[in-house]
């Protein structure tokens, strides 16, 4: 076996809830759509509607508890991401701030990465 050969694993300490891969997956189908532009704004109208929730503080709420359900940090040994390897390294599926009227949401290219890569549990592609 070639030791730089890469080992994939199942990677999520849990599985994720179907409401959080469902936005897991519209953010993704988002980032394709803006010929993947990490960084987008997303009217919050579009989660209500793509979660099937009523416009309220605990929709809100919700939608935060669902982002940080993916932003669960992923370990990843031996990680190698534009040609630097790290023996040990922590990631995560996104930055994101909720304003207003929409949500500015920084997709992880090192996330995505992983998702190709290292990942046997992938849940994007």
């Amino acid at each position: 076996m070639n030791p730089d050969e890469i080992i994939k694993h199942n990677l999520l300490a849990e599985p994720l809830s179907l409401d959080a891969l469902k936005l897991a997956r519209g953010i993704y189908n988002t980032h394709i759509s803006l010929d993947e532009e990490f960084e987008m704004e997303i009217k919050i109208p579009i989660f209500y509607k793509l979660l099937n929730l009523q416009p309220s503080e605990a929709s809100i709420n919700y939608i935060q508890d669902l982002l940080e359900e993916l932003n669960e940090p992923l370990a990843i040994r031996n990680f190698e991401f534009n040609k630097e390897k790290t023996q040990l390294k922590f990631v995560q599926f996104c930055c994101y701030k909720i304003g207003n009227e929409s949500i500015k949401i920084e997709l992880s290219e090192e996330y995505l990465h992983a998702q190709r890569e290292y990942m046997l549990d992938c849940f994007l592609f």
